[in-house]
């Protein structure tokens, strides 16, 4: 146990909740493992992100308590970043967890900080159409 939370800080995984033992995500293990995934610098441990990713996405996916949808239009963003639907999916359930009403802020918000934390995107580049103010082309 000692050694699993060690590697766990080493990774840079800190804070990441205990697996489903059966392999099967539920809503308290969903709901703690998005907030994670959220606040979480992953760089130093990519596959388990992605793990993370996949185990929440599907428990979305098939939820009936908690029913993300979206409208392409609404987030223009996903055009030039389609990578960042997956952290919109989860932002979106992440506020119906916590019984919020989420507003674009609020998840545009979330999505600049889930950008920050990676190392796939550049934040620079990708700052601009998080603010609604995709840069001008000729």
């Amino acid at each position: 146990m000692l050694v699993t939370s060690l590697l766990t800080l080493w990774c840079g995984c800190a804070g990441l909740p205990d697996w489903p033992e059966d392999g099967k995500a539920n809503a308290v293990w969903a709901e703690q493992a998005i907030e994670w995934r959220t606040h979480a610098r992953v760089g130093r441990c990519p596959e388990t992100a992605k793990a993370v990713d996949a185990l929440t996405l599907e428990w979305i996916s098939e939820s009936k308590e908690v029913v993300v949808k979206i409208e392409t239009q609404e987030w223009p963003f996903l055009k030039v970043y389609a990578g960042l639907k997956t952290p919109l999916i989860q932002a979106l359930a992440l506020a119906q967890f916590q019984k919020q009403e989420s507003t674009r802020a609020d998840v545009l918000r979330t999505l600049r900080r889930v950008v920050r934390r990676s190392q796939i995107w550049s934040y620079r580049r990708v700052r601009p159409y998080l603010r609604d103010t995709p840069p001008q082309t000729l």
